[in-house]
């Protein structure tokens, strides 16, 4: 008997579009916070990162954006990596509220967070709670489609949330650099509306499932997410996590809770709030996914052009709004 979710992909499956434009999953998440010394200081000391690049935000960005101020950033990398960046914004002069305040992780809206693997979850949890991450359980283990991991599921500074994960089975190939946190390789946004989200990123986006989920916890008790531990085992989850070449690499994960609502921040997205701000994507056809976004009524926030991205170079970009309030940037290289 097919899933949920798979009688979901085979509703829209008809609409998909065929021409592949985006050359990627996301190359860096964009977060906006009070203290970007603060961040440096925890990436450096427990995920082993580094300081890519950091300066002044251009103006063009903050026109793109329908933001006054000034504003600096810094991006932070996994040495050794080519993208799963994190790029940190920091405003000059002016203090703001949370995107996702007092949050549940049934609360949907916006960006939930950000995924890293590491080898040592209880090195790396231990290390976290130093900085004031707090979580709603302790790590624990269980089975996720094909894997066993251990997760942690810790919120710090600024309301950014992390999801920590270590491989139990199958052994984890192909990750060399993990020294502490691996790059940000899947982010989670909490949907209302799966049938929605999954048409923006499949139909819109063109992205394929990578894995597809839909089950409650094996048992009551403590789980990851936080849930009443007596309906742990009645709570449906609907997990769809997507990507251009069907990989875990850069990969937007929908999350939907059956039956079971909380706060909605999707209208909290816009203006200079702190958390994670949107995701980057890099694009071959800029103009051909602005002609697909009007045909398929996608809102088009922003566009501009020659902007200065550090690494990149200069990019013409796309500002858009998915389902649930995350925002979007698609760019590509200025010719």
């Amino acid at each position: 008997m097919k899933t949920l979710i798979a009688l979901i992909f085979a509703t829209i499956l008809p609409f998909t579009v065929t021409a592949q434009h985006v050359t990627g999953g996301f190359h860096e998440v964009v977060a906006v916070v009070k203290n970007r010394a603060v961040w440096k200081e925890i990436f450096s000391q427990v995920g082993r990162w580094q300081v890519k690049e950091e300066g002044r935000v251009d103006q063009g960005w903050l026109d793109l954006w329908q933001l006054e101020g000034s504003a600096s950033f810094t991006v932070l990398h996994n040495p050794g990596t080519k993208r799963g960046f994190l790029r940190l914004i920091e405003f000059d002069s002016f203090e703001t509220d949370l995107i996702r305040p007092q949050d549940n992780a049934w609360d949907t809206g916006g960006i939930f967070d950000l995924n890293m693997r590491v080898s040592d979850l209880k090195t790396a949890s231990d290390a976290l709670k130093s900085f004031g991450f707090n979580a709603a359980s302790e790590p624990l283990q269980f089975s996720f489609g094909p894997f066993v991991v251990k997760e942690w599921i810790p919120r710090g500074p600024d309301g950014i949330r992390f999801a920590l994960i270590e491989r139990m089975q199958p052994p984890l190939k192909g990750w060399p650099h993990m020294e502490g946190f691996s790059r940000i390789f899947n982010s989670t946004m909490i949907v209302s509306n799966m049938t929605e989200g999954l048409k923006f990123w499949q139909k819109f986006m063109g992205f394929k499932p990578y894995l597809e989920h839909r089950g409650a916890s094996k048992k009551p008790g403590p789980n990851v997410l936080g849930l009443p531990h007596e309906m742990a085992d009645k709570i449906v989850r609907d997990i769809a996590i997507l990507h251009p070449q069907k990989i875990n690499e850069g990969s937007i994960e929908l999350l939907a809770f059956e039956g079971f609502e909380g706060k909605d921040f999707s209208q909290r997205t816009l203006g200079v709030r702190r958390g994670l701000s949107r995701y980057r994507f890099p694009v071959d056809d800029l103009k051909a996914f602005k002609a697909k976004a009007l045909k398929l009524d996608i809102p088009i926030l922003g566009q501009a052009s020659a902007l200065s991205l550090s690494s990149v170079g200069r990019v013409n970009v796309l500002l858009l709004k998915a389902p649930g309030g995350a925002l979007v940037e698609l760019y590509e290289k200025d010719q």
